[in-house]
């Protein structure tokens, strides 16, 4: 009997491995974690009755870990100066189990715009719109360094690089912006994002599975272009302003005691630079309004101007503070407040109290720029 029972039980162990294989049970994309269960069946007569006995066994499917990232082709109508131009990547997980991953924003090795790292920012959403990346989107979420983003197994986002184009990008001028998407599975010290291909990492997977590393160093990145294809002369005059306070001087009390607090009847004296590139400025005009509490002192504007170079930003000089009377500043021309002759300064109304002042420069040519006043705190 024994040596017809083996045979048997063989066929028939066979027949259901065979099933078992043929029905892509361990086809990549099982979700990790399940529950496998493999029962084999023996069938015989005993007494004349048929009978069977059954033996299984389980296991639970290990986690794949992978991702790809592609870019999108480069953008056409890029104008320099443009602002909001926003490249698309897709973020796919590969794996086998949701994921967590955070994105890094990188340049590579082109960048004739050029752009800096920290001007770019990152947006995220899970299903993009037809219209593409949409800054008042509610369902476009703003990315931050480090934040983890879920993905599930099969599954895929839509991220934006989003920069500002310089205003003194030439036409053809581009930079690449990479995109990296980084497996956060870690277990026991061992990081994904930092393994080689085929580190398995004990415990990391879905419900306490092992995590089996299937992209090198558990990223992926892609690489896009941004490139200027509209030339808009216009475009390329960038204008930058400035603004501080040099120092500040009072009489303690009345007295001839001076201190460099900012007290009442203390006369404060402001620097204001602006900064001309690539291109000229016409018509220009800086405006300082006078703070609430504090009153402004007559004829304390100067102006000096480096045309096709830069300011050194003054030391400051103590004013005569017993009579309200401005100092004298090397290089800085003293301006009337009047608004009818042609030094450029007024005052704004012109007579009574001040609320603001003008210094009209005209056209200006790249260079730098820079005026000075002088205001007290009301006692």
């Amino acid at each position: 009997m024994k040596k017809n029972t083996f045979p048997k039980l063989l066929a028939t162990s066979a027949l259901l491995s065979s099933a078992l294989l043929s029905s892509n049970a361990f086809a990549v994309g099982t979700d990790a974690g399940i529950s496998i269960e493999n029962t084999a069946t023996v069938s015989f007569t005993r007494n004349g009755s048929t009978d069977s006995e059954e033996a299984s066994v389980s296991f639970n499917v290990d986690e794949i870990i992978n991702v790809n990232v592609t870019g999108s082709t480069a953008i056409a109508n890029v104008t320099n100066g443009e602002e909001g131009v926003a490249l698309s990547y897709t973020v796919t997980n590969l794996g086998n189990g949701p994921e967590e991953f955070t994105l890094l924003k990188t340049i590579g090795a082109t960048n004739d715009l050029p752009l800096a790292v920290g001007d770019l920012k990152i947006y995220y959403i899970d299903t993009a719109s037809a219209d593409g990346f949409d800054p008042n989107s509610i369902n476009e979420t703003l990315y931050t360094a480090g934040d983890s983003i879920n993905i599930l197994n099969d599954e895929s986002i839509t991220v934006y690089i989003v920069a500002d184009v310089p205003n003194a990008a030439v036409l053809d001028s581009l930079t690449d912006l990479e995109l990296t998407a980084v497996s956060q599975t870690e277990a026991g010290g061992v990081k994904a994002g930092e393994s080689s291909f085929g580190t398995v990492i004990t415990g990391a997977g879905e419900s306490g599975t092992d995590a089996i590393v299937a992209v090198e160093q558990g990223r992926d990145d892609a690489s896009s272009e941004l490139k200027v294809t509209i030339y808009d002369p216009s475009q390329t005059l960038e204008v930058f302003i400035d603004k501080s306070i040099l120092g500040s001087g009072a009489l303690l009390n009345g007295t001839t005691t001076e201190t460099s607090k900012k007290i009442p009847g203390a006369m404060v004296t402001y620097f204001i630079k602006v900064t001309v590139e690539n291109d000229t400025a016409t018509a220009l005009t800086i405006s300082d309004i006078i703070p609430a509490d504090m009153t402004y002192v007559a004829n304390s504007l100067r102006k000096q101007s480096a045309v096709g170079s830069t300011i050194t930003t003054p030391t400051y000089v103590t004013p005569a503070l017993s009579t309200n009377t401005p100092a004298t500043y090397v290089n800085f021309t003293a301006l009337t407040d009047i608004d009818t002759d042609t030094d450029g300064g007024a005052t704004v109304p012109n007579t009574g109290e001040v609320n603001s002042i003008s210094v009209e420069f005209g056209d200006l040519a790249p260079g730098e720029y820079a005026i000075l006043l002088d205001a007290t705190i009301d006692n």
